[in-house]
């Protein structure tokens, strides 16, 4: 234990527990703190994910090592003043009368001057002129005078490690230790994330006075205070805890402004406080926080408040109404799918004329950019638990001069684009229609027989019918991959190649006739959307008809009652510091014996302009005493 106790007081053992204390804040500062688990895998990864989960490097300054050492670093840094302030404290207030005429005259800054025993008020007066506070002693056969000056250098020391301890131990407080405790106890469970915050479990529920927090909150605009409750969500572990705040809040309103590039600029929260009977309006923006009853609202950032969308998908009779977040079951082809709706955008920037397999991100500023309106993000999941993720943009981008309709399949390096062109109303009913009617028998022999209309041989319509029918059919089950099996395989290129020609055209021609509502003139770009839709197997084609957007705030509340003590600590240690680095601490001596008078100076630290000082005393002293000075020793 003497060992124990002796480590702890030491000042190596504080410094290398200050040195690992900075690296943990530094980490702490440098890697975003509290983001869900898929921002951290989006970033860095799956590996670096699971190590900083388990370092706690994800929520370092609540983590339990760095309470740990907090503790450890205040409770060393309390030791090693309780130990050190007391001398120093009895040095700051000792003027050294005792040091010997042989200890003076090894200084490295002394002189000498001849016989001045009548001088010793004057010598004291002129001493005090100069701001050294100064003492003098008396002895058999002389006398000395004692100075000292800047003494508040030695309070600068106590001042920095008063306030090392002062701001541990706001850690400490703002850290929530008995909270800790009581998880590792067992008292409090968090409540798993699936779990919304109205049916957390009793032991997910935290009381109102349980100490410092930082939470988060998702108010949507236009709830209200019943709706949303007074609950916020505190994170812990792999789960979270429900912390009920002293009064209620209600989202009036909630804007966002966004640049040029479509990057959020500010977003403005207009709440209303309630606390009984009374209603605090308040408007809160990013960097602007707002204090009530000891906790702290920041503007945080944004998310969605369940807004509702309508997917039409070819195939399906009834258009898909769900809310963002929720699911909604479906058949494709005959197959169950789960359709669930994740993310709806509903602002999304891109250089105007960009192709669709350039999307990489949003445009630069001062680029030529063009708004192409809300997407929704979804997955479709199939019966055995597999998903597939699809964006899905509402209005139609301009691309080489014509209009199309963008959809994106996968993540990340692996996504795929489709492109699927719009009507002449600017929609995509019309393509949809056209590909209905490209799947109907009916309908193709209809489109084949209007084709044959305009030849005026009967045989030679009869062939184009049969042929235009043909080709209708094979390419609604192949897609363009299908018509070359239309050309002779014994053909020569030249053949094959006139002969592909000759199939497409007649193909294009018999596709323009499936469906009056899609302009003939796209009937190209049908094709080839239609072919890609095949060849990549996508499930089903989706529109994104009508979009009602419900905002949110995202806030974080947070009651730190150990922040004015870091704030206490933080100005202590600026004066601590100020005083240490700012503050010469000099000390004189004049002492007479034997008919000389010998000077001495000392500094804690030695610079030329001690050298100064020196001889600006000697000069005083020599013009005091009206005598010539004496070289140093």
């Amino acid at each position: 234990m003497n060992a124990f106790f002796n480590l702890l007081r030491s000042m190596r053992f504080a410094i290398a527990v200050l040195c690992v204390v900075a690296i943990a804040a530094t980490i702490g500062s440098i890697l975003e703190q509290n983001q869900s688990a898929v921002v951290y895998v989006s970033r860095y990864g799956t590996y670096w994910t699971s190590l900083f989960m388990l370092c706690r490097l994800t929520d370092v300054y609540h983590a339990w090592w760095f309470l740990l050492l907090l503790a450890f670093m205040a409770t060393s840094t309390a030791l090693c003043l309780w130990q050190r302030t007391p001398g120093m404290w009895r040095e700051m207030r000792s003027f050294r009368l005792e040091r010997s005429r042989t200890s003076l005259r090894r200084a490295a800054h002394h002189a000498s001057f001849p016989s001045a025993a009548h001088a010793v008020e004057a010598l004291y007066e002129h001493l005090r002129s100069t701001g050294f506070k100064v003492r003098i002693k008396t002895f058999n056969g002389g006398w000395v005078l004692a100075g000292r000056r800047g003494a508040g250098r030695r309070a600068g020391y106590i001042l920095v490690h008063g306030a090392m301890v002062l701001i541990c131990v706001g850690g400490l407080v703002d850290g929530n230790v008995p909270l800790h405790w009581r998880i590792w106890r067992g008292d409090v469970t968090p409540a798993a994330l699936d779990v919304p915050p109205a049916q957390a479990p009793a032991a997910a529920r935290l009381s109102r006075d349980a100490g410092a927090f930082r939470a988060m909150i998702t108010l949507p605009r236009g709830g209200s205070v019943d709706d949303i409750g007074t609950m916020a969500q505190l994170p812990a572990g792999d789960g979270y805890l429900v912390q009920p705040l002293p009064f209620g809040l209600h989202l009036r309103d909630f804007t966002i402004d966004h640049y040029p590039n479509g990057q959020p600029r500010d977003f403005v929260s207009t709440l209303e406080i309630v606390d009984g009977a009374r209603r605090i309006p308040v408007t809160l923006r990013v960097n602007q926080p707002f204090t009530y009853r000891g906790v702290t609202l920041f503007q945080s950032g944004f998310d969605d408040g369940g807004s509702r969308v309508t997917l039409r998908l070819a195939g399906v009779a009834q258009p898909v109404s769900l809310r963002v977040g929720e699911a909604a079951p479906l058949l494709l082809a005959g197959q169950p799918y789960t359709l669930e709706a994740t993310e709806l955008k509903t602002i999304n920037v891109f250089a105007r004329g960009t192709a669709p397999s350039g999307w990489r991100g949003q445009s630069k500023p001062g680029e030529h950019t063009v708004d192409v309106g809300p997407s929704l993000a979804f997955r479709l999941r199939d019966a055995s638990g597999q998903a597939t993720s699809f964006v899905v943009y509402q209005r139609a981008l301009e691309i080489d001069g014509a209009r199309w309709f963008v959809q994106s399949r996968g993540d990340g390096a692996e996504t795929a684009y489709l492109r699927l062109p719009a009507d002449a109303q600017g929609t995509l009913r019309g393509y949809a229609g056209w590909v209905q009617a490209l799947h109907d028998p009916a309908t193709r022999q209809r489109a084949a027989a209007s084709l044959a209309e305009g030849v005026a041989d009967p045989a030679l319509a009869k062939t184009v019918r049969a042929s235009s029918a043909a080709l209708l059919e094979r390419f609604a089950a192949e897609g363009l991959s299908g018509i070359a099996r239309f050309v002779p395989a014994d053909a020569g290129e030249r053949e094959r190649i006139a002969g592909g020609r000759l199939y497409l055209d007649l193909l294009e021609r018999s596709a323009a006739r499936l469906s009056p509502g899609f302009p003939a003139e796209r009937t190209r770009d049908a094709l080839q959307a239609y072919t890609d839709s095949r060849t990549g197997n996508w499930p089903a084609l989706v529109e994104l008809a009508e979009v009602e957007a419900v905002p949110a705030a995202v806030l974080q509340v947070t009651r730190a009652p150990g922040a004015n003590i870091v704030y206490l600590g933080a100005a202590l240690l600026a004066a601590g510091v100020c005083a240490m680095t700012f503050i010469r601490e000099r000390r004189i001596w004049l002492h007479w014996h034997g008919g000389e008078l010998l000077l001495a100076l000392d500094a804690n630290r030695v610079t030329p302009a001690l050298d100064d000082e020196l001889a600006a005393q000697r000069t005083a002293i020599a013009h005091l005493l009206a005598i010539p000075t004496k070289g140093e020793s």
